[in-house]
């Protein structure tokens, strides 16, 4: 009789030993798990940053290039504009010449 509460002693023994070591592990495969979507969670957030900032990169420049081609544009009008005002000139000034002249004659 003694032997067999030994037996079922030594069994239960084991038996709690075999749970505290399947809880371990367990616990383990939960941390190492966690650890795992963690370093996944900052490789998203590290490629949506650069991502972003690429995005970001692109924009501007296509903003600096349409301002750039807009300021060219506008600068090329205002040259010809001028050209032409320029050229106006002289035949203004005659026709002005031409109106003192009528007046004091």
């Amino acid at each position: 009789m003694r032997e067999i509460i030994e037996q079922i002693l030594q069994e239960e023994q084991s038996a709690r030993s075999r749970a505290e070591q399947a809880q371990n592990q367990a616990r383990d495969i939960v941390l190492k798990a966690k650890e795992e979507a963690k370093s996944l969670i900052q490789d998203a957030v590290n490629k949506a940053k650069d991502l972003a900032l690429s995005k970001k990169e692109e924009a501007e420049k296509t903003f600096l290039a349409q301002k750039e081609k807009t300021l060219k544009e506008t600068r090329d009008g205002i040259a010809l504009s001028r050209e032409k005002k320029e050229k106006d000139i002289p035949k203004i000034a005659g026709d002005i010449f031409s109106k003192i002249i009528t007046i004091r004659g």
